[in-house]
C-alpha cells in the first residue's frame, strides 16, 4: 500500500477520532504522530517533515485553514500535502480550505476505506507526479515501466533487461508463488526455454543489486519464488 512507512501529521482536537484514525493508519502500516491544537503541530514541524498532514478546520486557537495558511507559505513546509477532515461540509467551508491550498477534503463521519483510499491517490499524485499508471513500487524501490528505470529512494539501479522484467513481474505479482514455469513464460517468452538454474541465476543477480530489497524476493522451495514487501 501507499501508506506503508508513511509518516502522518494528525491535527485535530476529537481524542477519540484521532486515537481511531491513529489505530487505522498504523495497521495500514504508517507511523502517526497527534497533536489536539496548530500550536503544538508548528512547533514539532519546525524540526519534523512528515508525508502528509490530516487536519480538522475547527481547532481551538489557530484554525485548521490558518494553519494550511502557515503551511503553504513555509519553505519547508509547503510541498506537504494535506487533508481536511471536518464536518463542516459546506461548500463555503471547502472552497476556503480549498483556497488555502488543501489537497482534498473529507467530511466526518467518513469510513476508513475512504480515508485510506484518499490517502493513497494523494500519496502516489505527490511521490510520482501525478504519474500513477506505469509506475510500480514497494517502499523507495520504483519502477517506471513507460522509461524502464528502476530507482531505490531515487538512486538508478543498473539491471540487466531480463533482471528487470523479472523485478517488474515480483512487483505486478507480489505475495503470490511464481512457479519456475509462470516466471520462464512471463520473462523468456514462449519462444524462448528458461531452466531453473537459469531463472535461479538471474534471481541470484538481481537480489545481488537490490540491497535491503533482496530480502522480499523470498524462495519458495521445489516451486519458484514470491515477493512479499518488507521494511527497508
Amino acid at each position: 500500500m501507499a501508506t506503508s512507512n508513511t509518516l502522518v501529521l494528525i491535527v485535530e482536537d476529537d481524542e477519540n477520532l484521532a486515537g481511531l484514525v491513529a489505530e487505522m493508519l498504523r495497521g495500514a502500516g504508517s507511523d502517526t504522530v497527534h497533536f489536539p491544537d496548530a500550536n503544538g503541530a508548528v512547533e514539532w514541524l519546525k524540526s519534523h517533515k512528515p508525508e502528509l498532514i490530516l487536519t480538522d478546520i475547527g481547532l481551538p486557537g489557530i484554525s485548521g485553514v490558518q494553519l494550511c495558511d502557515i503551511l503553504k507559505a513555509g519553505a519547508a513546509t509547503a510541498e506537504i500535502p494535506i487533508i481536511v477532515i471536518s464536518g463542516r461540509g459546506s461548500e463555503a467551508h471547502k472552497v476556503e480550505a480549498l483556497r488555502a491550498g488543501v489537497d482534498d477534503y473529507l467530511v466526518k463521519p467518513f469510513s476508513g476505506r475512504e480515508l485510506l483510499a484518499r490517502i493513497e491517490a494523494l500519496l502516489r499524485r505527490t511521490r510520482y507526479g501525478g504519474r500513477t499508471g506505469r509506475l510500480l513500487a514497494s517502499g523507495g524501490l520504483v519502477l517506471d515501466l513507460d522509461s524502464r528505470r528502476a530507482t531505490i529512494a531515487g538512486a538508478r539501479l543498473r539491471l540487466l533487461p531480463k533482471e528487470y522484467d523479472l523485478l517488474a513481474l515480483f512487483l505486478k505479482r507480489k505475495e503470490r508463488v511464481l512457479p519456475f514455469f509462470e516466471i520462464a513464460e512471463a520473462v523468456w517468452g514462449c519462444d524462448a526455454f528458461a531452466a531453473r538454474t537459469t531463472i535461479k541465476a538471474t534471481a541470484h543477480r538481481l537480489r545481488s543489486k537490490l540491497g535491503g530489497y533482496a530480502a522480499c524476493i523470498e524462495p519458495v522451495p521445489g516451486l519458484g519464488y514470491m515477493w512479499t514487501d518488507k521494511e527497508v
